[in-house]
């Protein structure tokens, strides 16, 4: 895994081109899958086991802001992104504030283009 500095930030961890385990908030089911990086963004792939598959996709230059949000209110393991037509995308990821970091990393970096 790569590693980059970014001024008044910690080591930023570089998830472009990987792949993380993941759950996506559709209504009130947590559907399982993977969340997949790439330069201009991210995509949700879903496990085919679900009731609900598919994927969504969020560009970084359309992401509003990306916050902490507990899962069932309790569990500290949830990421919130609300992207510029104000739409909330849940996530559960392990290492949420890595990927938080990155998200907003990149967020940054597509709004400067």
């Amino acid at each position: 895994m790569l590693y980059f500095k970014e001024k008044g930030v910690s080591l930023l961890k570089d998830y472009i081109g990987k792949k993380i385990q993941a759950n996506y908030f559709r209504g009130i089911e947590a559907v399982g899958g993977h969340i997949y990086f790439d330069k201009t963004g991210l995509t949700f792939s879903s496990h085919k086991l679900n009731v609900q598959t598919g994927e969504a996709r969020i560009e970084y230059k359309d992401i509003n802001s990306v916050t902490k949000r507990n899962t069932l209110g309790i569990v500290p393991n949830g990421i919130s992104i609300l992207t510029n037509d104000n739409f909330e995308h849940k996530f559960v990821s392990y290492k949420r504030k890595l990927i938080i970091e990155f998200l907003e990393h990149m967020q940054r970096q597509a709004s400067n283009l």
